[in-house]
């Protein structure tokens, strides 16, 4: 027999007086006997119960009012939806906020005290009021009123809410808010529906996380990746290559010569590294004569080649640099580079 079967076929015996009794314990003068009736009810776990915490909602001891407000969220579900009104028409905010916060749980059945809630001066009664209406909806009326709510949250929620069309969604990436618009965005690309140059451009200005428009930005084409990459500081960098790795698999690819013409080296030099292809090598040694590479980004290129020490084409390169390059920490790369090869050899 499970737990609460137990507790009910407990209550069943314990019903023809005692429950009651327990239960009429919570009104009596001695606070030592209504704090054994709450410690016995609890223990005992039978949601009828419930009924007689909610005159502690008004106790002058916050102790006992949190008592009914914990039993609340122990048996509200069980005891049904009505058992939010004493929480939803109380004046005190934590009792309204209880009721906002179990809202969700009643699904459907929510959307009287729901609708209540919201227009309640309250955000949190707000928001859990907001996020209870629009759960498992298909109302696009009611994520288009919401989308127009002073709350950022409440207006975050209908955007990506399963309510929302394509053309509302478009609209939430315009949104007052980046917290918003990010969201809104996660949910295009998940979707896979198209974003605008436009719209991809006016993201980057209003400075919305980079790493939610790489991709968007490269399947777009053009110059607007390139326009992102200007617009973040360089410890993106990283960021920018793994996207770019995941996307471009040619030298030639539009997205990489826009890079090396903008003089974003940086960032294909870190697209290069574990790439073993001819075009991709001859890329890498004409990088080791630019000088718009940083040094050690050259170095690290290097570094990555140890592995391939062994394939002459390679260490016909190593030897060739080393032997007319002038800075310290190259050269030495480079020698080690072809010392690899020579021991490989032997």
């Amino acid at each position: 027999m499970s737990h609460s079967g137990y507790n009910e076929m407990l209550g069943g015996m314990f019903m023809a007086g005692g429950l009651n009794t327990e239960m009429a314990r919570l009104s009596h003068r001695d606070v030592r006997q209504r704090r054994r009736a709450i410690r016995v009810l609890f223990d005992l776990d039978i949601p009828r119960a419930l009924e007689a915490f909610v005159p502690l909602l008004d106790d002058n001891d916050s102790w006992f009012q949190s008592k009914s407000l914990e039993a609340h969220r122990k048996w509200a579900v069980e005891s049904g939806i009505e058992s939010l009104k004493p929480l939803v028409e109380h004046r005190w905010i934590d009792a309204n906020r209880c009721a906002a916060n179990l809202l969700s749980q009643f699904g459907t059945e929510s959307e009287k005290y729901a609708n209540i809630l919201l227009e309640f001066d309250d955000p949190t009664c707000q928001r859990k009021a907001a996020a209870s209406l629009l759960q498992d909806s298909e109302n696009l009326e009611l994520a288009q009123r919401l989308s127009e709510n002073t709350d950022y949250q409440i207006r975050k929620l209908a955007y990506c809410s399963s309510s929302a069309d394509k053309e509302l969604r478009s609209r939430g990436i315009n949104d007052s808010n980046n917290s918003v618009k990010e969201a809104v965005l996660r949910v295009i690309i998940s979707n896979d529906e198209p974003i605008s140059k436009q719209n991809i451009v006016s993201l980057i200005e209003c400075g919305v996380d980079s790493s939610l428009l790489s991709k968007p930005a490269i399947n777009l084409g053009g110059d607007v990746f390139l326009k992102l990459v200007d617009s973040c500081p360089s410890n993106k960098n990283l960021q920018f290559s793994k996207v770019l790795s995941e996307m471009c698999n040619d030298v030639d690819d539009e997205q990489i010569k826009n890079l090396i013409e903008a003089g974003q080296l940086s960032i294909v030099a870190r697209w290069l590294r574990g790439r073993n292809d001819s075009k991709s090598d001859a890329l890498l040694w004409q990088f080791m004569d630019d000088d718009r590479l940083p040094t050690i980004e050259k170095a690290r290129l290097l570094e990555r080649l140890i592995g391939r020490a062994g394939e002459p084409e390679i260490n016909a390169h190593a030897v060739e640099f080393a032997s007319r390059c002038q800075d310290t920490l190259l050269k030495v790369t480079a020698e080690n580079l072809s010392t690899a090869a020579d021991e490989l050899k032997i």
